[in-house]
């Protein structure tokens, strides 16, 4: 195969496939977004809780660890030292739990679709793909206008914003007939190894998380069951971390050592 094909539309199977694999990967790719919004909403709340029962248990695991250097050095424990010390060092953690907070109260605000405008949209966005898509339309890069448009498609389509892609794809006629009309020659650069890419692309998206959890989601038992483990895992950092206080006051407490706190 040449590295270089001219594809006239319609009437290469080459390009067919190519297009409808482009269409499935959007397609795929919209799904997993969906897939994800079910899954927070679904677990996000308690995945959090024990997120956070994790964090305290490692910041006092810290602290622990902290008092007793000091103590084996014979120093006293400054507590805001240890303090500043360990949120440095919690700050990856701290990070992750804020973003956690930020999936779950946007999981939250999501709104459902029906499943009219859901396929309406889809309809839709397959004509304007075929006709603007950056990987069959080149010209869709080169040029700002059908660039912002394109952006534009994109976001409807991944909200089903039926409405909002019925103006686009007036204005993407307009555009599209102000530039000499929507044929145009299709140029790619060895088709038969972005099939083979997208394919791949395709087989990895349906057997990685957040693909995946879409049959989780429509079993109501092991929608039960991964509630009963996250449940189980709760219990064992809250059972941890009540070791751990044990442990922590029984240092502090113990005769000989010395804190300190400023005093604001």
């Amino acid at each position: 195969m040449n590295d270089l094909m001219r594809i006239t539309k319609g009437t290469d199977n080459y390009y067919d496939r190519y297009e409808d694999l482009l269409l499935k990967r959007d397609q795929i790719l919209k799904e997993s977004g969906s897939i994800l919004i079910a899954y927070t909403k679904e677990f996000g709340e308690l995945m959090q809780t024990v997120f956070m029962r994790k964090i305290e248990c490692i910041r006092l695991k810290k602290l622990i660890a902290y008092c007793q250097k000091q103590i084996n050095r014979g120093l006293k424990i400054d507590m805001d030292a240890a303090d500043e010390a360990i949120d440095a060092e919690m700050a990856a953690y701290y990070m992750d739990l804020m973003e956690m907070i930020a999936r779950n109260e946007e999981a939250k605000d999501a709104k459902s679709v029906d499943e009219l405008r859901y396929l309406r949209s889809k309809r839709i966005y397959r004509r304007l793909a075929k006709k603007l898509h950056p990987d069959i339309n080149s010209m869709t890069s080169k040029n700002e206008e059908l660039s912002i448009l394109w952006n534009r498609i994109v976001t409807a389509y991944r909200a089903s914003d039926d409405e909002e892609l019925e103006n686009l794809e007036v204005l993407a006629r307009k555009i599209l007939n102000d530039l000499g009309g929507d044929g145009f020659e299709i140029v790619l650069d060895d088709i038969g190894e972005r099939i083979v890419k997208l394919e791949n692309m395709i087989s990895e998206l349906i057997t990685t998380e957040p693909y995946i959890y879409k049959e989780l989601l429509l079993d109501a038992d092991k929608v039960k069951e991964k509630k009963a483990e996250l449940n189980a895992e709760l219990d064992e950092y809250t059972k941890y971390l009540c070791e751990l206080t044990d442990v922590y006051e029984r240092m502090i407490t113990t005769e000989g050592v010395s804190i300190t706190w400023k005093i604001n």
